[in-house]
């Protein structure tokens, strides 16, 4: 009995009692006592379709809407407009945004025409048109001479929708591409092939023509329908049947994220009464063809789709026992969705082994550095620990200079070692390291060496990351230089902290130019695609990386650390925090 419960049994069952049965049944009564109901039927067939073909549309137009968003989900439109600010190459900005509408959205049959404008250069367009012809020159010179001021008019109460309108049968579609700030920096404009979009509404039965109204306006009309105002109904259901301007239709209404969109239909009344008549003939060449009907879909279900998920069953049980990498054999037909179904399932069996394997080769190498991590925190805690030996030395033989240089050296090596893994510390706290780093300093050059600082005391508890400032005072130090031969470094803090929002500067100011070649190579440490070599650079140099890296990773692109000359001798190294 367990071939009754096979995949080809139900099939067989659910067609005799959900299908055959009712169906003869059905045609019975409807013989008997439904003749005069054939109005009311094709009146509930008419709304059915008219409900299911506007729902279909509404999908396409949230698939046009979800295809618009790639260009603001996608960075590549926003690094474009980045860098052009920067470099103002504004034939390479055209190139690469036009490249990214045109594979985005030239192959997408549900747009004629895209449309990108900055907000700061409307008078430019970057556009491509669909492989259809329909792109044509026309449209775009349309554009410019009658929707580019409309476009521009709505974007600026537009915010974050997206909204639709039409102009002399043209429907577009727009929204904004927002910055960080939620500051429109673009308007994206699609010109929407309506013969795609509300293709579904022509399968309505008895379809003449239509008209798709947006927020009361009417967006886009076709074939024979004469109705320019939205017929009002009874406010209770979304669809209704109504006579406008001397026209049947049918009318739908469809709520979404992007508004109202209200689809009417005029349709030929006079093919109910075709129908009537009809209907029983139509119903009686049914039932004879009925039995062959339901031998040909068995045979269509066993062959298209038992056999194919019988094999996949097999596959995926032998998966399951642990033999990664079968394969299911493919349909003969190499095409539609069983067959896809079997693709994605043999490259899921593929990539299963494959990503096996690279885990169990990841957790080798896991514990192998994990056992290595376990090693190298033995030689910090050894450094740590013989340096306090060494300090208690020194004090016992009364060189206290050099007890609090090495409490200072202390102090610097538990910033680094870092036992608390506080990612982040109080400005307060980090100063405390550059305070033990300059005592050591100026034990070392005595008078000839200066240090003053400007902090604001409100900044003083704001969160940062662990010794950025050490390190740019440190390259100060040691690229310091005075015709006298002291040195001299400035420190100034300030900005502004409002609960999570941080804007500080931190300035640190040396007498001194680096030289070109020297220049060059802080230039090169400050991008963001170039790997520094430790035994190629010094220390200095690779901690101005390393604290430039660590707020770039941290706070964004807009926090950094930048190196320039005043123009007056001095060098000025500036921290960015940005939050």
């Amino acid at each position: 009995m367990k071939h009754m419960h096979t995949l080809k049994w139900q099939i067989l069952r659910l067609m005799v009692l959900g299908w055959f049965l009712p169906l003869t049944a059905a045609i019975l009564l409807f013989l008997l006592v439904v003749a005069g109901r054939i109005d009311t039927q094709s009146m509930r067939i008419i709304t059915t379709s008219m409900e299911n073909a506007a729902k279909i549309s509404v999908l396409r137009i949230s698939d046009c809407v979800d295809a618009s968003k790639d260009a603001s989900y996608l960075p590549n439109i926003k690094d474009s407009y980045n860098e052009y600010i920067k470099s103002g190459d504004r034939g390479k900005l055209y190139n690469n945004v036009t490249v990214f509408l045109a594979e985005q959205y030239k192959y997408n049959p549900c747009f004629d025409m895209t449309v990108l404008i900055f907000t700061d250069d409307p008078e430019n367009l970057y556009y491509t048109g669909n492989t259809t012809g329909r792109g044509s020159v026309s449209r775009i010179r349309y554009f410019k001479d009658s929707a580019r001021s409309i476009v521009l008019e709505k974007s600026k109460d537009l915010d974050t929708r997206t909204e639709f309108f039409s102009s002399d049968g043209h429907v577009y579609m727009i929204r904004n591409l927002m910055k960080r700030n939620f500051e429109p920096y673009a308007v994206l404009v699609m010109e929407l092939n309506p013969e795609k979009v509300f293709e579904s509404l022509k399968s309505v039965w008895a379809y003449k023509g239509m008209s798709i109204f947006y927020g009361e306006e009417l967006l886009y009309s076709e074939g024979d329908t004469g109705i320019s105002t939205l017929p009002v109904g009874d406010g209770k259901n979304d669809v209704f049947m109504t006579v406008s301007d001397t026209e049947d239709v049918v009318c739908c209404s469809q709520k979404t994220d992007n508004g109202v969109f209200d689809y009417v239909i005029s349709y030929d009344a006079s093919l109910v009464n075709i129908e009537r008549r009809s209907v029983s003939i139509t119903f009686w060449v049914l039932i004879v063809f009925l039995i062959p009907l339901i031998i040909l879909v068995l045979y269509f279900f066993h062959k298209k789709i038992n056999i194919p998920i019988k094999s996949l069953t097999d596959a995926s049980k032998q998966i399951a026992s642990g033999k990664y990498g079968v394969t299911a054999p493919l349909p003969k037909a190499d095409s539609g969705e069983i067959a896809d179904l079997t693709r994605n399932f043999n490259h899921m069996s593929v990539k299963l082994s494959e990503q096996f394997n690279k885990i169990f080769t990841e957790e080798i190498a896991l514990r192998d550095a994990n056992i290595h991590a376990l090693q190298s925190q033995i030689n910090p805690h050894f450094l740590n620990n013989t340096l306090e030996i060494i300090n208690w030395e020194a004090r016992i033989n009364g060189q206290e200079k050099v007890s609090s240089m090495i409490e200072a050296l202390s102090t610097m090596m538990s910033a680094t070692m870092d036992r608390n893994r506080q990612s982040l510390i109080s400005l307060e706290e980090e100063m405390e390291y550059v305070q033990a780093y300059l005592y050591i300093i100026k034990c070392r050059y005595q008078d000839k060496f200066t240090f003053t600082e400007d902090i604001d005391p409100s900044l003083m508890y704001v969160k940062v990351p662990r010794l950025i400032i050490q390190p740019v005072v440190e390259n100060a130090v040691e690229y310091s230089s005075c015709e006298d031969g002291s040195r001299h470094v400035t420190l100034k803090i300030e900005g502004s902290c409002d609960q999570d929002h941080v804007d500080m500067k931190i300035s640190i100011i040396n007498p001194g130019v680096p030289s070109k070649e020297d220049m060059d190579k802080i230039t090169g440490l400050l991008t963001d695609d170039m790997d520094i070599k430790p035994l190629e650079e010094r220390s200095t140099r690779i901690g101005i990386r390393n604290v430039h890296r660590r707020l770039r990773i941290i706070y964004g692109s807009e926090s950094g650390l930048s190196i320039r000359s005043d123009g007056n001798g001095n060098t000025i190294s500036t921290i960015f925090v940005k939050k």
